[in-house]
């Protein structure tokens, strides 16, 4: 599979602003993981790397499927982000979602919305490099 840059970018001005909801997560809690964001978008933005490098999850070429290679500009920005507090042990589900950018359709004079990806992250409270992979980052046409 070809090499391809991925960049993350602000929101398009014709885009829903960014979605925030947090469930169970004291405002400290949120200040915390906050403190800690660039860590935790770079660990996204690997995440997303991995996924759309892998042959078994995204097509190229003259294949058919979804998604595919040639549709993605190589931009995303962040549409969603959820928090989620656990505890007994006590842990933070995260969930950040990535809108990647399709270029123009025919009729339309911007680039567009193409794949979601959700990477699911947790997080144990305290220890900031511990941001994992929750479970499978989930992929949607939109």
């Amino acid at each position: 599979m070809a090499h391809f840059n991925f960049v993350w970018i602000d929101p398009p001005l014709w885009a829903t602003q960014p979605d925030l909801t947090i469930a169970r997560v004291t405002v400290e809690e949120f200040t915390a993981i906050q403190r800690h964001r660039d860590k935790l978008l770079h660990f996204v933005h690997c995440e997303v790397e991995e996924y759309l490098k892998d042959p078994e999850l995204v097509f190229e070429g003259n294949e058919v499927g979804f998604p595919h290679r040639r549709k993605l500009t190589g931009t995303y920005y962040i549409a969603n982000e959820s928090y989620i507090a656990h505890a007994a042990p006590p842990w933070f589900q995260i969930c950040v979602k990535c809108h990647f950018l399709e270029p123009p359709k025919a009729g339309i004079e911007r680039d567009d919305d193409y794949l979601g990806l959700e990477v699911w992250l947790k997080c144990v409270p305290g220890n900031w490099d511990s941001f994992e992979v929750f479970r499978n980052t989930d992929s949607s046409s939109i």
